[in-house]
């Protein structure tokens, strides 16, 4: 394409026509200055030609000079225009701000309790039959006016009041004038009182100057006139004296204390300590796993079917180091192969029901094979084991290669599981107590013996994984959120890729737990201000994460997740698209775009491909197709939250190991928390026990009674059902809110209640009492047998 077809601008075609000529007389130059051309004049003609291509070259140099002034100024008017543009983005957002925060106020407003529908005023129909003029008005005028009148009314009322108060006042002042008029009328009397015995005295002391007196009677009228001893007291005196101090001791006695008592008596509900105590220390459930598998054998008679399930029996019983955990097989016909321990520990009569089917082993023959072949179904729990016809076991085989390959197949299908329940009974069990049979150290068959059996990176997986998974819910609830930095994508299709992806795997979980779905997209979401940015990485040409810093990826402070929604926990699932200056972003150590937040929910980095052109954009929506990615990894992170062990490849095989762990882990809790509540009830005697707490406690038993039956009878289903409850009303038990207040309620704080309250009354009860004791001893002292 010619470059006059490509530059179209008015400003540049002056400077094509210019070059074009400068490079026209370059070429006339050269064509002089040719070494061919034997001309007299090439001086001359070189220097006219040289002159014509200076000023060809000046004009040239003019032109591109105005070319750079005229991009200066279209990059500055482009760069004016973009900042205008970015303002009025900005403004833009700030009137959704605005708006989203005046809707806010208004809806806040709208639904503010003021406090004049709470005012004590009369009755509509009252106050318009008192003022029949305002009929008319509309609600808020009568409202108005009603609380005119109101205030008007209380106006009235205080007045009122406040004329009272000084009547009040001014009685209260004539009160205590005459109370002062009374106590001086009382010293008058004293001081009357006083000159009449001095009276009476002298008239006393005249009548026995009168009469003759002796000696003894001067001294004792010396006596009397120098002090005046108090007048006795009466017998009925101290007669009702006694009788008011015995009377406030005897409603002290006999009303006070009793009611004191009744009062403040903590209700202590008898609680089976003793059981909780033994369910706590694994003495009354020692969890048992008896896994029932199923063989269909529809090429082998009965007798040679038998002998195959004895030997392979037999073999599974000398390779099983974990006694806790061991497998049961049975034809399809129900006749049973019993193992060692369930020949000593139970009899096949002792189950009523029939336990789950853990896995169906189907034996098929292959002319085609020389060695046995096994394949597990990934959607069912059946396990295929193909064999060679010549590899059938005769009735004289103690140890056949057929039954010594499928009990090593079987040890392989359980080893996580088994690892899985060792570990969880070692945590409940830190002494290192047996779960099934006596304790010892040196025990070959206790959980921490097969924990360090097995390979050092499946412990260290099983230990991750359980630290990752959540602790065991009813109900959970599951979020997914979309989060970008910018305005797009600002649609997805998370409906349908929820019901294609998530909904079959939550379905599976329907034996173990319930689900709910809520979805969110948040614009704008950008990191938070201390988290550490991405860094763009050249040798893998994307934007990149460190791993340590992961953990301050999410913006708990401005994205808006939920902890809880409702009463069971929430599993956050976080789709972040990154803006485009910024994509393709990853982790740096392994390139991955996912990754597990423990107990908490999951994240995932989707780039989606930008479009083309001068500003790189993400897509405006993303399709089902574009998030298959995205919700393949969160059904994976799911998986793992939950606790689902990583193998087998059957998922339904892996369900039923999970409903297995839940149930023993529910049952390990539970009876843990009824030995702290015991614990708990038996260091503290001043709390108080409710009556539903012993119920709950009760509840919690007999589930786990139950829960206990159903594991050793290999009903796995049923014991989870029963240990989810058991671990409901023991929780409920537990933090019962009447004995959480009182667990904090030292005896101090009794004495420093009661003491200020019983002091004053109590000293001088005591005193009284004490006097009238002192006062009987002395007199009955006095009273004593005289010499």
């Amino acid at each position: 394409m010619a470059v006059r077809e490509i530059v179209t601008d008015s400003s540049l075609l002056p400077v094509l026509n210019s070059s074009a000529e400068t490079r026209e007389q370059c070429e006339k130059l050269l064509a002089v200055l040719d070494p061919l051309n034997e001309s007299s004049d090439i001086v001359l003609a070189a220097s006219r030609e040289q002159k014509q291509l200076f000023a060809y070259l000046a004009r040239l140099r003019g032109l591109n000079r105005d070319a750079i002034f005229r991009v200066r100024e279209t990059k500055q008017s482009t760069a004016e225009a973009r900042q205008e543009i970015d303002r009025l983005h900005l403004q833009l957002q700030n009137l959704y701000y605005e708006q989203r925060h005046l809707t806010g106020e208004i809806a806040a407003c709208e639904s503010y309790d003021h406090k004049y529908l709470s005012l004590p005023l009369i009755p509509v129909d009252e106050f318009l039959s008192l003022f029949p003029d305002h009929q008319d008005l509309d609600a808020h005028e009568l409202m108005m006016t009603r609380i005119n009148h109101e205030h008007a009314e209380r106006e009235k009322l205080e007045q009122a009041r406040q004329e009272l108060l000084k009547r009040k006042q001014a009685l209260i002042a004539e009160n205590n004038k005459r109370k002062e008029d009374l106590a001086n009328l009382d010293q008058d009397l004293e001081r009357f009182i006083d000159h009449a015995l001095v009276m009476i005295s002298k008239n006393e002391d005249l009548a026995s100057s009168q009469t003759p007196s002796t000696p003894a009677n001067d001294t004792m009228s010396s006596k009397t006139g120098a002090r005046r001893l108090p007048p006795p007291e009466t017998p009925e005196a101290i007669q009702t004296r006694f009788k008011v101090i015995a009377a406030f001791w005897a409603v002290i006695i006999f009303l006070g204390f009793p009611i004191w008592w009744k009062t403040t008596s903590i209700y202590r509900a008898r609680l089976p300590i003793q059981d909780m105590v033994e369910g706590a220390d694994g003495k009354a459930c020692r969890p048992v796993f008896p896994l029932e598998i199923r063989f269909e054998t529809p090429s082998l008679p009965e007798s040679e079917a038998y002998h195959l399930l004895r030997t392979t029996q037999h073999t599974l019983d000398d390779l099983n180091e974990f006694s806790a955990h061991h497998l049961r097989l049975k034809l399809s016909d129900d006749h049973t192969i019993a193992s060692d321990q369930d020949i000593l520990g139970q009899s096949q009569s002792a189950t009523d029901r029939k336990a789950d089917i853990t896995l169906t082993v189907r034996l098929l023959p292959r002319e085609d094979l020389s060695t046995p072949r096994s394949e597990l179904h990934p959607d069912t729990t059946r396990l295929d084991v193909y064999y060679p016809p010549s590899q059938i076991p005769p009735p004289s085989a103690s140890s056949p290669p057929l039954s010594a390959y499928i009990a090593g197949e079987l040890q392989s299908l359980f080893t996580e599981e088994k690892a899985i329940f060792a570990q969880i009974l070692s945590d409940n069990n830190p002494g290192g107590a047996n779960t099934n049979g006596p304790s010892s150290a040196n025990n070959p068959q206790q959980p921490s013996s097969i924990l360090n059996s097995i390979s050092p990176q499946l412990a260290e997986n099983i230990s991750r994984r359980l630290r990752r998974s959540m602790k065991y819910a009813e109900t959970y609830h599951l979020a997914f959120s979309l989060f970008t930095p910018g305005s797009e994508p600002s649609s997805w299709d998370v409906k349908t890729a929820v019901e294609e992806y998530i909904s079959p795997l939550l379905q599976a979980f329907a034996p173990i737990s319930n689900f709910t779905v809520d979805t969110q997209v948040q614009l704008y979401a950008t990191f938070a201000p201390t988290a550490p940015r991405p860094e763009y990485d050249e040798a893998q040409a994307a934007w990149t994460l460190k791993k340590d810093d992961l953990s301050a990826f999410i913006n708990a402070a401005e994205w808006p997740l939920s902890p809880s929604i409702g009463s069971g926990p929430t599993i956050n699932f976080i789709l972040y698209v990154p803006a485009p200056s910024q994509s393709p972003m990853v982790v740096t150590e392994n390139r991955a775009t996912s990754w597990i937040i423990p107990q908490w929910g999951g994240v995932f980095l989707l780039n989606p491909p930008l479009s083309t052109g001068d500003h790189p954009s993400n897509p405006p929506h993303l399709s089902q197709e574009a998030l298959r990615p995205a919700f393949l990894t969160f059904s994976h992170q799911l998986l793992t939250l939950l606790g689902a062990p990583a193998t087998p490849a059957s998922l339904p095989f892996r369900l039923q190991t999970l409903i297995r762990i839940r149930a023993a882990t529910l049952l390990l809790s539970a009876s843990s928390t009824m030995g702290s509540l015991a614990r708990l009830t038996e260091s503290l005697p001043s709390i108080p026990i409710p009556a539903n707490v012993a119920t709950s406690v009760a509840t919690t038993l007999s589930h786990l009674a139950s829960a206990c039956e159903h594991l050793r009878e290999g009903r796995f289903q049923a014991a989870l059902a029963d240990a989810r409850v058991a671990e409901a009303e023991a929780e409920r038990s537990f933090f019962e809110k009447s004995m959480v207040g009182q667990a904090y309620f030292p005896d101090e704080h009794k004495v420093a209640v009661y003491l200020p309250l019983l002091g004053p009354i109590g000293v001088p009860l005591i005193v009284g009492l004490l006097k009238e004791l002192k006062k009987v001893v002395t007199g009955l002292k006095a009273k004593g047998p005289r010499p």
